[in-house]
């Protein structure tokens, strides 16, 4: 196997600015790789991992790659407060689709996601499609992931909590936002979301 084919393919991972494989004829035995502060070491691990599988059919044991990461002096993407923008929920046959429009400066950004048309999808399909506008905006895929999103009342008034999970570079965060429903309670899994991502995405 070509393993010099390894190397050239880690190093088009986006923050990676060096690698280094070492192998034998029984396979990779180290992966070394530099990278930019951009970028979770987990998130660049797991992109090796899914690239030397989908290309070359090799699964690599993720204990043997080392990441070590630089400040290069990359030049950040300045976060604007995101905006929400608009919704649209389709439901057809046994599946559900959601259109999430969000703004951030002058720029519009739309993602839509789908899923199979249970109770519980049609909640979090909303966030994630919300969740997958965000990291649209950030320029950073994927980075969070929906936990849970729960319905409450407070004596007269419906509220939506949306529970979020971000990978930091070394570690998980949990992410709490909510919202009022007023007239449309997927637009208020919305609001709730952005709400759990908005504070944080701007320290980014």
């Amino acid at each position: 196997m070509d393993f010099q084919s390894f190397q050239d393919i880690i190093m088009k991972i986006q923050g990676v600015t060096h690698a280094k494989v070492v192998a034998d004829d029984e396979g990779l035995r180290e992966v070394h790789v530099i990278a930019g502060t951009s970028r979770s070491a987990k998130q660049i691990v797991r992109d090796i991992e899914s690239a030397l599988l989908a290309i070359f059919g090799y699964r690599v044991d993720r204990k043997i790659i080392s990441i070590a990461q630089i400040d290069t002096g990359e030049s950040k993407k300045t976060i604007n407060r995101i905006v929400y923008q608009g919704i649209s929920v389709h439901v057809e046959d046994n599946n559900v689709e959601c259109e999430v429009r969000l703004s951030c400066g002058d720029e519009e950004f739309v993602s839509t996601k789908s899923a199979i048309s249970t109770s519980a999808n049609r909640k979090k399909v909303v966030a994630r499609a919300t969740v997958a506008a965000v990291e649209k905006v950030i320029g950073r895929a994927p980075m969070f992931d929906i936990e849970d999103v729960v319905l409450n009342k407070s004596r007269d008034i419906n509220f939506v909590n949306v529970v979020t999970n971000m990978i930091t570079r070394d570690d998980e965060e949990i992410l709490i936002g909510t919202a009022i429903v007023k007239s449309d309670v997927n637009e208020a899994i919305a609001k709730a979301t952005l709400d759990a991502l908005n504070r944080r995405v701007m320290k980014q």
